[in-house]
């Protein structure tokens, strides 16, 4: 959950500077703002999870629902502190920000994914270069 929460903070510092450069460093703000309003509840997240490890599995589908719904609502209360609190806002960089990093923990999956699994290991039932197919018991 971590890899994911740094993630969403490299993809928005990314298009932070990426939008400073190229068009102006205002909507680099405005990007850094829209991320934050998901980072920083995402990160709350990570933690709640992290401090429920070895405890009752029964009492994680709870705590991850809830979670999730805090989440949401953070997040929205964020926005709305943003919303209210920063006069003449640039709406587009900060729903891209917010965008960005809303989707940076679906690439935290595949490079998660990518380091668990051992390389040069074909999975049960594969083929091997002749064609047959081969198991591992």
């Amino acid at each position: 959950m971590f890899v994911a929460v740094g993630m969403q903070v490299v993809a928005v510092l990314v298009l932070a500077l990426l939008a400073g450069l190229f068009f102006d460093w205002s909507s680099a703000g405005f990007l850094i703002l829209g991320g934050i309003a998901a980072i920083i509840p995402n990160g709350l997240f990570a933690l709640r999870l992290a401090s429920h490890r070895g405890k009752s599995a029964e009492s994680y589908p709870a705590v991850f629902f809830l979670g999730e719904f805090g989440k949401i609502g953070l997040t929205a209360a964020l926005l709305a502190l943003i919303a209210k609190s920063v006069e003449s806002i640039s709406w587009l960089p900060l729903l891209i920000g917010l965008i960005a990093a809303l989707q940076a923990p679906l690439f935290a999956l595949m490079v998660v994914r990518n380091a668990e699994s051992p390389q040069g290991d074909d999975p049960p039932g594969s083929n091997d270069p002749a064609g047959h197919a081969t198991s591992k018991h």
